[in-house]
């Protein structure tokens, strides 16, 4: 008994359980509320750590917009987004994915121009990862 109550706590901790989880209406309209307010990394973060299962359509849009936002106007932060990635590993991938076609492409291209130009020696693989990002963004 013991054994099958700790197989089945350990498949409601992992990732691929929280994957699964199904995006309700109320989920979609608080994801849709918090998108006007993704004004720093941590919010980025919160929010893709309570609405990741609704990351589709036009809430998918909005949080390319706020990492791109965040990329652009605030690159003097990409060093609290390195520091987010390494307690929520998940949150790199999220990022780059929103690094998309939805965006400006004049976004974009000044995000590949900072990943290149403006990057800390420290985050030199983050940056390498943006770039990348934003040049498929550009395909």
């Amino acid at each position: 008994m013991k054994i099958t109550a700790a197989l089945l706590l350990c498949a409601f901790l992992s990732p691929a359980a929280h994957a699964k989880k199904r995006c309700t209406r109320a989920d979609a309209d608080a994801a849709q509320a918090v998108l006007d307010h993704l004004s720093s990394w941590e919010k980025i973060d919160q929010g893709h750590r309570r609405y990741a299962q609704c990351d589709d359509g036009s809430i998918s849009d909005g949080f390319s917009e706020a990492i791109a936002r965040r990329l652009v106007d605030n690159w003097d932060t990409l060093p609290t987004l390195a520091n987010l990635i390494k307690k929520n590993r998940a949150l790199k991938p999220f990022v780059m994915i929103h690094l998309n076609e939805t965006l400006n492409s004049e976004d974009l291209e000044k995000i590949q121009v900072l990943a290149t130009s403006s990057c800390q020696p420290a985050l030199k693989t983050l940056c390498a990862d943006v770039k990348r990002a934003a040049t498929e963004g550009l395909r």
